[in-house]
């Protein structure tokens, strides 16, 4: 048990991300691309650039908040978070934006791993559509995959911790 609160107590000081920028793409029921910035401890800000692959009229900017929990270390964990999303139609006929986009709240739930310099993550969003689009709700799942661009800095352990740091 002693051993137990030891492990525990020690994995809380780790911060959750194994990097601190990666960018990359993002493979589901459409096609985009995705960076992601830590900006405090175990919070992120993604953006996504996305088109829908079975309509390359539409498209898709979402930003989002995301909050990270590590499991079993700071390679492995869980995230979510919230964020706006802006649409666009093209029009291919003047090109010109049809004002009818969709735009509303997102959010977001899923899973990472970082190894070396490739990160994956599976993640679900949800997508509410406040303003226009032609449906209210839509849901979306992918697989995303980020090069590392920029790693964590390493905490250094303090194994003798009686003895005070210069």
């Amino acid at each position: 048990m002693l051993i137990l609160i030891c492990i525990g107590t020690f994995s809380l000081s780790l911060s959750a991300q194994k990097y601190r920028t990666a960018v990359g793409v993002r493979l589901g029921n459409s096609f985009g691309l995705t960076a992601q910035q830590k900006v405090f401890k175990d919070l992120t800000i993604e953006g996504i650039l996305q088109t829908s692959l079975g309509n390359q009229d539409h498209g898709r900017v979402t930003v989002l908040l995301e909050q990270h929990q590590k499991i079993l270390g700071r390679r492995l964990n869980v995230y979510f978070g919230a964020g706006i999303h802006q649409g666009w139609l093209a029009n291919r006929a003047n090109e010109e934006l049809d004002r009818r986009a969709d735009s509303g709240i997102t959010g977001v739930a899923g899973i990472e791993i970082t190894l070396g310099r490739l990160n994956l993550s599976l993640d679900y969003k949800p997508i509410f559509n406040v303003f226009d689009g032609d449906r209210f709700y839509r849901g979306q799942s992918a697989l995303s995959m980020r090069y590392v661009f920029v790693k964590a800095k390493k905490k250094k352990i303090n194994w003798k911790f009686w003895k005070k740091r210069k």
